[in-house]
């Protein structure tokens, strides 16, 4: 893509002026501080935004705090209200699909088919938990005991939700956080990783223009580790979302229980996703879900599928047809719709992929099947790598990487090894299993303790299923009915009827 290109795409938007959206208008940041924002396939400058600063956080939260108390948003918008709105949201974003396509595209350097598909389910997000806002209910509890008491509940929205979005699907995950979290009536102030902050500041664009959510519904702030702590730390927030790191996760989970005001939390962090490919699997085609499970967007997936199990029948065979798959991948300009993969986000995330992949030859010792080198010459672009007969506990096989990095562990003859394998893992995100026997099938969904389970397929999420994990992987669930009902609170109303 031309820079003539570039600048027309990101040029005349809110985020080009060097300002944040903060209770329904675009101020400028208190601070002088900026940051640079990269078309990681160039490594290019594309945008400069600000650095929010302390004071800009508080301005924020005080904006949806006001709302959610005091505001129309809590004292006139029933739950048909909040349900038009977010549809007439949907509707505007889907009028406004081909500029985030490719202001998506230049920002993350994902391919734009893959863009295509995400804004397709950011879309259907908010039309899905729209249908939410006006089915809050509670139960009726009958008399009990002397008959002279009876119960029932009340679901309230918890209040101001503070969310900490990661770099690797800034729509969509917006999308998966924001879109509940309004249907339930809450507030919220999104910080949107710093590599990736133009499509956040184009929906608020897009929000505002709908003119059906009030002043301080929603409010941004950006920047980095700083501003994340600030919005963290604030007594008006009443919960916090965030996705990331499982060392950035622990260190929200601790902040969010020493402030003076205790909130709830839900995390979504790491992941070492295993697949498993049974003998009786087709191998060609499992070996293509294989390498999307793990090179979709550059491996930059939470649940990628970067730790595989084949069976020792197999093993050799299915080798060569992994080889194949991984070395017909596409790379190229994003833009373009042959492009099957993308560059890293960033140089940071590039020069940690290529330790990896060193670890892996230098100290693990595994052998190198394909890839392992840098590619195209520009940006931050890293061959499709796949490594063989990799130890179970070696670091490349234990360690997240978040990359386009995948293990293929020593051969395996029996699925109760792997089971117990990858119950002693420290995460419990995702998995998969490739078999036509539903035997195996049963034994490994219904022992493996994975908050997602796929069965001959890897990645696709639905906005009717819950996603998120166990142990190390997070708690809370993003997406389905349960999303929804984390951003609501059950209070209990207790009447004597005999009064």
């Amino acid at each position: 893509m031309s820079a003539a290109v570039t600048a027309a795409a990101i040029s005349g938007l809110p985020f080009d002026k060097g300002r944040i959206y903060v209770d329904g208008a675009w101020v400028e940041s208190t601070g002088d501080a900026t940051s640079n924002v990269e078309n990681p396939d160039t490594a290019e400058v594309i945008a400069t935004v600000p650095e929010c600063t302390a004071e800009d956080v508080d301005s924020a939260v005080r904006a949806a705090h006001a709302a959610f108390y005091d505001g129309p948003w809590a004292n006139e918008f029933s739950g048909a209200q909040r349900r038009d709105a977010l549809i007439a949201l949907a509707a505007t974003i889907e009028a406004s699909r081909g500029q985030l396509e490719i202001l998506e595209s230049i920002n993350t350097g994902k391919p734009i088919a893959d863009v295509r598909a995400e804004l397709d389910d950011a879309i259907d997000l908010f039309r899905h938990f729209a249908g939410f806002a006006d089915k809050v209910e509670g139960r009726h509890i009958a008399p009990q005991a002397n008959r002279s008491f009876e119960g029932y509940t009340v679901k309230v929205p918890v209040g101001v939700v503070g969310f900490i979005n990661a770099f690797n699907y800034p729509l969509c995950l917006l999308a998966w956080k924001v879109a509940p979290a309004l249907a339930a009536g809450c507030t919220v102030v999104f910080k949107p990783g710093p590599q990736t902050p133009l499509t956040t500041q184009y929906f608020a664009h897009l929000l505002d223009e709908t003119g059906l959510f009030p002043p301080g519904v929603f409010n941004v702030v950006l920047g980095g580790v700083a501003v994340g702590q600030a919005l963290v730390d604030h007594d008006l927030v009443d919960k916090i979302g965030f996705t990331g790191s499982v060392a950035t996760g622990k260190h929200v989970i601790r902040s969010t229980a020493s402030t003076r005001n205790v909130r709830s939390t839900s995390v979504e962090l790491g992941g070492k996703s295993p697949g498993v490919v049974m003998p009786d699997a087709d191998l060609d085609k499992t070996a293509r879900l294989v390498i999307s499970g793990c090179m979709a967007n550059a491996g930059m997936n939470c649940n990628a599928l970067t730790r595989l199990w084949v069976h020792r029948d197999v093993y050799d065979d299915f080798m060569a047809r992994l080889k194949a798959a991984a070395e017909a991948l596409t790379l190229g300009t994003p833009q373009l719709e042959s492009t099957a993969m993308g560059p890293l986000i960033d140089r940071r995330q590039y020069e940690r992929v290529l330790e990896y992949i060193r670890v892996g030859r230098d100290e693990d010792c595994a052998a190198l099947l394909t890839g392992g080198e840098p590619a195209l010459g520009r940006g931050y672009w890293i061959q499709p790598t796949v490594f063989r007969n990799v130890s179970p506990t070696a670091r490349i096989a234990t360690e997240e990487i978040f990359g386009p990095v995948l293990s293929v562990l020593e051969p395996f003859d029996s699925l109760d090894d792997v089971i117990a394998a990858e119950r002693r893992s420290e995460y419990g995100l995702a998995a998969s299993i490739f078999s036509r026997n539903h035997q195996a099938i049963a034994q490994f969904t219904r022992r493996l303790r994975c908050g997602t389970i796929w069965v001959n397929t890897h990645n696709p999420l639905f906005s009717y299923l819950p996603f998120g994990g166990f142990r190390n992987s997070g708690f809370g669930r993003e997406l389905g009915y349960e999303s929804f009902d984390g951003y609501l609170a059950t209070k209990s109303i207790i009447d004597d009827i005999t009064y």
